[in-house]
């Protein structure tokens, strides 16, 4: 997960980038500061107002970045390097309703206190929640 988070951090920081150029073209907001006074730098520095509409954006950047990978390759790079794959309870690929169920729930699975992820730790169970609710499991490549 934290080789993921990194990947996708940089990812989400290169479209809020774009979106910010975006935004700023369509708006015209190119108000600057022709001065600056040094003493009082803070306050005169405005935030440039980027609106909701990037909420969304970066959701389906995020998203899409899971679904992408889980749907071609069925890893993501954190899972590449852990040598782990997730395919459907079929062993094949998993389907785009299968990646958004998968994604939806294993933020519950996280925000429930990781119960979700710790129901790993029992003996009879290969599965977590969100694995059960889309009908995927992470198998381990013997490479």
């Amino acid at each position: 997960m934290l080789y993921d988070a990194f990947l996708l951090m940089a990812i989400l920081m290169c479209t809020s980038a774009v979106y910010t150029v975006i935004a700023v073209t369509i708006t015209g907001d190119f108000n600057q500061s022709a001065t600056i006074n040094t003493d009082d730098v803070l306050h005169d520095l405005r935030p440039i107002e980027l609106g909701w509409p990037i909420l969304p954006v970066l959701g389906l950047v995020y998203i899409g970045f899971f679904i992408y990978f889980w749907r071609n390759t069925g890893q993501t790079l954190g899972m590449l390097v852990w040598k782990i794959k997730v395919v459907s309870t079929s062993h094949e690929a998993i389907s785009i309703p299968q990646g958004l169920t998968r994604i939806i729930i294993a933020f519950f699975s996280a925000t429930a206190c990781g119960m979700g992820y710790l129901v790993l730790l029992r003996k009879d169970t290969q599965q977590s929640w969100h694995d059960r609710a889309s009908n995927t499991k992470v198998i381990r490549l013997n490479n």
